[in-house]
This record gives C-alpha cells, structure tokens and sequence, in this order.
C-alpha cells in the first residue's frame, strides 16, 4: 500500500506518463508544463518538485534548467508505471482469454505482454491475439510454453504464445539487429507483471539500450 503522502494526484499522474511514454527522454519544466497542457508554472514546479523528493524522477541543473527524468531504480516509481499499464488495459482486449492464460502459468514469476493488432488497436473479427510471456528462465520457458502453447490454439481469437526467459528478452532488446523484443518494447500492453518488465527495461537501458 502507499502511503498517503506518496500518493499522487490525477494531475501529477500526466507527469508520470509522460515519462511513461518517453523513457529515454529528459525535460526541463517548462517542456513538462508545455506537453501536458498546464498553464502554470508553479504548479508543475511544485509536483516536479514532490516527484522528485520521492525519487520518482532525477533532477539535474544545466546552467539555469532543471532537466528532469524517470528514475528507474525507484520501486515506487515502478509501481506507478505499473498503475499506468492498467490503465491501457480494456474491454477491448478478449480478457476471458487472457484472463485463462494467466490463470494457467505454472510459474510464479512472469510478464504476460500483449502485442501486435490488439496492442495497436486495430484488431478486426479476423485477428489472432500475440502474446509474450517473459519468465525467470529456460526451464520455466519451456514448461510454460508447453501449458499454454494448446490453449491458445483452441481459444477464439486463437493466441500465438511466445515466451523468452528474462535473459532472452534482456538480449534482445540489447542486440543491434531488428527483432521481436524491440517490436514489443514499442508496441505492447502490458497485462500482468509490469514491474519485472520495467526492471528489464531499467537494466537495458544501463547497458546502452535506447529503443
């Protein structure tokens, strides 16, 4: 539970997905009052000013500037960004689906990330659901893998299952070429277990991942 006083409001909350939705972007708190639309500077000074006492966001000055950025090392950051992520998840998604899925991993530790049409929002009758499955490693892959590989098939819209240990999906984002863990990185909705993918994320990004 968090406590009172580390609770946000709605209107600090614009801060956070902004940042949400550029990870490896900075601001100064004028860009920050310019892109979610509040006229005064004093306020978002004021609730830069609290994200940054709860460590929520870095703050750095350059010359007469406050550059401001998420804090991923922050487990209250993380759980915000977590409140965010189900935000974005709606009725639009088969969630009786989803919901069986979940309900059948064999394992304690896992992201479930839905990607692809769903994801983008532009489904139609005749699509398949993509879902990633990011488990602790190659043993709880394989075993998750073959739990839930049937089940998908035989739901409607039918469920393409792919699942990487953390390590895969770590490498992935790290590697140079195009691939499908990058894909998902911008393009997902995150169903379950969004504080694990944000500390993936949080590890990539301190070892040179920039999206």
């Amino acid at each position: 539970m968090i406590k009172t006083q580390k609770i946000l409001t709605k209107e600090e909350m614009k801060i956070m997905e902004l940042f949400r939705t550029g990870l490896f972007k900075s601001y100064t708190i004028r860009e920050i009052a310019k892109c979610i639309n509040k006229k005064s500077y004093n306020w978002v000074f004021g609730a830069v000013g609290k994200l940054r006492e709860l460590k929520i966001i870095k703050v750095e000055t350059k010359g007469n500037s406050s550059i401001c950025s998420i804090n991923l090392n922050n487990p209250l950051c993380l759980i915000y960004l977590s409140l965010l992520e189900q935000n974005k998840i709606s009725d639009s998604l088969p969630l009786k689906n989803l919901n069986v899925l979940t309900d059948s991993i064999p394992v304690k530790y896992y992201t479930l990330i839905v990607t692809g049409s769903y994801a983008l929002g532009k489904q139609t009758s005749r699509s398949d659901l993509d879902v990633i499955l990011i488990v602790e490693n190659k043993d709880d892959s394989k075993k998750v893998f073959a739990v839930l590989k049937n089940k998908g098939e035989l739901m409607i819209p039918k469920a393409h299952i792919f699942v990487f240990s953390r390590e895969e999906f770590l490498k992935m984002l790290l590697e140079k070429e195009e691939n499908y863990g990058k894909q998902a990185f911008r393009n997902n909705i995150i169903f379950f277990g969004a504080e694990n993918y944000y500390m993936i994320l949080n590890e990539a990004m301190d070892n040179g991942f920039k999206g």
